[in-house]
């Protein structure tokens, strides 16, 4: 790191806001991320949905799903609006 005292606290700085873009920054892997926490809440959520799907009459099955679709819709919306696109970033 350079001896400047003006970039050493912006080096800290980032360390403290991003500390994984400071650590690329410096050459470091970053920390790896557990991905298996978002498949189990996934599967915890979806077996009971599965399995009271299977116990209750079809239509009422079929009109929980609608209402859950309707309602899941405007988050996904606006997350898919925000997530950036893998791939080269357009100037």
């Amino acid at each position: 790191m350079d001896t400047d005292p003006v970039l050493r606290t912006l080096g800290e700085d980032l360390a403290r806001d991003d500390p994984r873009l400071a650590a690329l920054l410096e050459g470091s892997p970053p920390a790896v991320r557990r991905r298996g926490v978002r498949a189990l809440l996934a599967l915890l959520l979806l077996v009971p949905v599965g399995t009271a799907a299977l116990l209750l009459p079809p239509t009422v099955a079929v009109g929980a799903f609608a209402m859950l679709l309707a309602a899941a819709a405007p988050p996904a919306v606006c997350w898919l609006c925000t997530v950036d696109p893998p791939g080269p970033q357009r100037p």
